[in-house]
């Protein structure tokens, strides 16, 4: 099974959902691999460097990949393969998108951010992406109202869209730069909301996939 979180611009979300999914995917008991193709930032690559220094349970085997064709060779070796892309999409963003059972398009809430990343799905449905494979995620909502018009926007450009969406508070800043995830944090309600989204990342993935 391969997840890709991809999105069009940074601070969407986009690492922080797919260094979760991981987590939680090992935690389910998959063979799991995040495979971060960012090798500039190789901002999810890092954070496993903090997790396994940390010697956080459980742990997330993570690699810095250059090229997109090396890193989807992974996933003959796992159960799992979460591919963290770089920001912008490029080409590399759309072979990936091909070969993978679910892809999660992230996107914040403002008209800036939504434009493009509609668009982005636009393309890669014209280019040979089956729609049923991309979901988007409103992976950073400054508030629970704009959360809900982001959603209504996605909807009406006839993609499929998680009703749950991340309302971006500092404890899961502060989870991230200790090493854990964002269903990991020291607060009860936002390891449930986070769990939620996850969850039903993994959920989708699995019918996609069958």
């Amino acid at each position: 099974m391969i997840i890709s979180f991809i999105s069009q611009k940074g601070g969407v979300g986009r690492s922080t959902l797919a260094r979760a999914t991981a987590v939680e995917s090992v935690r389910a008991g998959n063979d799991t691999h995040l495979a971060d193709l960012d090798g500039q930032q190789q901002t999810s690559a890092k954070w496993g460097e903090r997790r396994d220094k940390a010697a956080i349970y459980p742990s997330v085997e993570t690699g810095v990949y250059r090229r997109h064709d090396v890193a989807l060779k992974a996933a003959s070796n796992y159960s799992c393969l979460i591919v963290d892309t770089r920001p912008f999409a490029d080409i590399s963003s759309l072979e990936i998108a091909r070969q993978s059972d679910l892809v999660v398009l992230t996107t914040g809430t403002s008209v800036d951010d939504l434009e493009p990343s509609l668009l982005l799905g636009h393309e890669l449905v014209h280019k040979g992406v089956a729609h049923h494979r991309l979901l988007f995620v409103v992976g950073k909502a400054p508030s629970l109202a704009e959360g809900r018009r982001a959603i209504e926007t996605i909807t009406a450009w006839q993609f499929s869209c998680l009703g749950t969406f991340l309302v971006f508070k500092a404890g899961y800043s502060i989870t991230l730069d200790a090493g854990q995830a964002i269903t990991e944090t020291s607060w009860k309600t936002l390891n449930r909301r986070a769990r939620n989204i996850v969850n039903d990342i993994l959920a989708r993935a699995r019918q996609t996939g069958c």
